[in-house]
C-alpha cells in the first residue's frame, strides 16, 4: 500500500517537460528550480515521484528513447542495411528540424554539459 497523499500531477506530462529542459540545457545546465517549474511540481513531489536529479535524468533518457528517439530502434529493425541507414537519417532529420522538439540530440546535449565529476 502506498504511503502519503496520492499524486495530483500527471507523471507522464511532468516527465515530458523535464525531458524538454534537459534537452535544451543538458544535465548540468538544468537547475532543480527550472525542472520543478516546468514540471508544475515542488521539490518534495519531484523527489517522491522520481528520486533525485540523476534519477529523473535517467527516466528522461528512457522517455526520450521510447518517444522522440524511438525511430532509432525501428531503423535498426529494418531488414537491409541501406533501408536502416535511410530511415535513420530521414527520421533523425525530421525530429531535429520539425519544430516540435529542441534542436539536436538529448544524449549529446547531456554529455556536452557534464564535467569530469559526472563520470
Amino acid at each position: 500500500m502506498a504511503r502519503g497523499r496520492p499524486r495530483t500531477f500527471d507523471e507522464h506530462l511532468a516527465l515530458t517537460r523535464a525531458l524538454e529542459i534537459f534537452w535544451r540545457k543538458g544535465y548540468a545546465g538544468a537547475s532543480l528550480e527550472e525542472l520543478t517549474t516546468a514540471m508544475g511540481i515542488n521539490r518534495p513531489s519531484l523527489y517522491a515521484a522520481f528520486g533525485n536529479k540523476e534519477a529523473l535524468f535517467r527516466r528522461a533518457l528512457d522517455h526520450y528513447e521510447r518517444g522522440p528517439a524511438g525511430y532509432f530502434a525501428a531503423a535498426l529493425a529494418e531488414p537491409a542495411a541501406r533501408a536502416a541507414i535511410e530511415r535513420l537519417l530521414r527520421e533523425s532529420v525530421a525530429v531535429v528540424t520539425g519544430g516540435r522538439t529542441p534542436r539536436g540530440c538529448l544524449l549529446v546535449q547531456g554529455a556536452l554539459s557534464c564535467g569530469a565529476a559526472s563520470d
